[in-house]
């Protein structure tokens, strides 16, 4: 073992390596650590990797998220996707056809939930990343979830280009019209296309000239579906698209007049906002050494045109022990109306998790103390686990009280689900997952 630790510091320290972006790469520094750990060998692998796999609601006290299912070593053919359908007191574990064998990884691009739906209330569209070859893609659309000890089954989808990208998918609706909104483009090329369709991935509609999106998050109010990709400048610039005509509306919302005013003028990044998907809240943060300003929108925030506060908007000012005014916030991420979690990562890599709770739609802030989290500790200096477990891994219930969850995998040991009832404070030990059979 102190051999290991020994090559380990080696690999740490030399300047032969460098931390790749596909952390599934097994000839770059993370792939060499997980391999002399001894990890990624068995059962769930590769839990809050990045954002896609973040708890998203699915129904009342209803949560879904999903991990690498890996068999026998991560060449194993049989390697999959499987789902978790996480409630207040117990989890079902869905097998799917969605594959993650070697160096593929799957992220779940798209995701809607619409529960006035009659047809499809449900949309999961999955992007698996090849290292040599364009991506596949995967999808399923219901209307109700399966149940425990079943199966779910993806169908292929195909970019309507051969060999283009998606870059950005959702699902929204037009009164009782079902439908999905998605872009595609060249990997070598940033030209976009756009398309509308049923909420059955039938009936293809192309979006004409100009495509000003990417539609890395589209967000509806049951009157149209709108897109978005970041902030630019001072604005929110929405797509808005109803499904029949072929084109993009704008609707540019700009930010309340005070942002990125001083002392909060000097932070990078512009994907430091949350939207909930039925544009009932949205939320952006601002920061500065130590401190961080949050505005939060109740309210379908593209009808506004121009955020105000005091007016449509409600923003403080709270401290953020730790995050660096040069520090990226890259993920944000809301939960159940009243949590507000972000990532800022610094220029080495170091990611800094943060986590705030709020009950009278962001008025007034709490942060939450994660230290007694039960989240594992980082195998390395830049190990994004921990953080992500962190920010992505938690949900709340409130059927019999408010509960905070969370799940925490330590890979060749366990999945485990755990239930706090003073806003993480201290923690029980709810459920073991164990994984799914073949």
């Amino acid at each position: 073992m102190q051999r290991f630790i020994l090559i380990l510091l080696i690999l740490l320290q030399s300047q032969c390596y460098k931390f790749e972006e596909n952390a599934l790469d097994p000839n770059g520094t993370i792939g060499i650590i997980r391999t002399l750990l001894g990890v990624n060998l068995f059962g769930y692998t590769d839990f809050m990797l990045n954002k896609y796999q973040a708890f998203q609601r699915a129904d009342i006290d209803t949560y879904i998220s999903y991990s690498r299912r890996t068999f026998d070593g991560t060449d194993d053919p049989r390697n999959r996707v499987d789902l978790f359908i996480a409630r207040e007191n117990s989890t079902a574990v869905i097998p799917t056809n969605v594959p993650m064998v070697g160096d593929q990884l799957a992220n779940l691009i798209g995701y809607g939930y619409i529960p006035g739906n009659l047809s499809n209330k449900y949309m999961f569209f999955f992007e698996v990343l090849n290292t040599l070859t364009s991506p596949d893609y995967y999808y399923w659309v219901g209307s109700t979830l399966p149940s425990a000890g079943s199966r779910m089954t993806f169908t292929k989808f195909s970019p309507v280009i051969p060999g283009e990208m998606i870059v950005g998918i959702g699902s929204y609706n037009v009164g009782a019209a079902e439908k999905i909104v998605f872009c595609e483009q060249p990997i070598s090329a940033s030209s976009t296309t756009c398309y509308n369709m049923d909420s059955d991935f039938s009936n293809r509609l192309t979006i004409s000239a100009p495509i000003n999106t990417k539609c890395s998050f589209v967000v509806r109010n049951g009157s149209s579906g709108n897109c978005l990709d970041s902030i630019t400048a001072s604005n929110f610039n929405f797509n808005s698209t109803s499904g029949t005509v072929a084109a993009f509306g704008a609707l540019p919302v700009s930010l309340v007049s005070n942002y990125q005013g001083a002392p909060f003028n000097t932070f990078l990044g512009n994907l430091n906002f949350y939207f909930e998907p039925d544009l009932t809240l949205s939320h952006y943060v601002e920061h500065t050494n130590d401190s961080v300003r949050i505005t939060s929108t109740p309210g379908d925030i593209t009808s506004f045109g121009a955020l105000t506060s005091p007016g449509t908007s409600n923003q403080q000012v709270l401290s953020a022990p730790g995050i660096r005014d040069t520090d990226v916030i890259y993920a944000v991420r809301g939960n159940n109306g009243s949590y507000l979690s972000f990532i800022a990562t610094d220029s080495s890599g170091i990611n800094k998790h943060f986590l705030y709770r709020t009950t009278d739609f962001g008025v007034n802030w709490v942060q939450i103390n994660q230290s007694n989290f039960p989240i594992r500790e980082a195998f390395y200096p830049q190990d994004t686990g921990p953080s992500n477990t962190a920010a992505f891994a938690h949900f709340v219930t409130m059927a019999n009280g408010e509960k905070l969850h969370t799940f925490n995998n330590v890979e060749g040991d366990t999945m485990r689900h755990y239930v706090s009832t003073d806003f993480g404070t201290s923690w029980t030990l709810l459920e073991t997952i164990f994984p799914s059979a073949e």
